[in-house]
């Protein structure tokens, strides 16, 4: 995703420890762990409820009998026959 290198990462690390402090990164460390989860549960949370609100309106509006409707008023039939293109028209004289 960042496209970080264990280098890159070993620098991020010294410069935490420097900034924050060798006692204090663990904590820190485990808050944001903490809050990426319960930002994850909410984000999970909050999909699956816009999906099931998603399907109860697709349900209440019948989507599929719509779809179908509108299939079936714009389907154009169209039936060429080969040899009456090939065939040169006839010209009255």
């Amino acid at each position: 995703m960042f496209d970080i290198g264990f280098f890159e990462l070993m620098i991020i690390m010294a410069i935490g420890v420097v900034v924050i402090g060798p006692k204090n990164l663990p904590k820190l460390a485990r808050a944001v762990g903490k809050g990426w989860g319960e930002f994850q549960s909410t984000f999970n949370e909050l999909k699956g409820d816009l999906m099931e609100e998603a399907d109860n309106l697709k349900n209440s509006v019948n989507i599929d009998q719509l779809e179908q409707d509108v299939s079936a008023a714009t389907k154009v039939d169209v039936d060429v026959n080969i040899d009456d293109i090939n065939e040169k028209p006839k010209v009255d004289q």
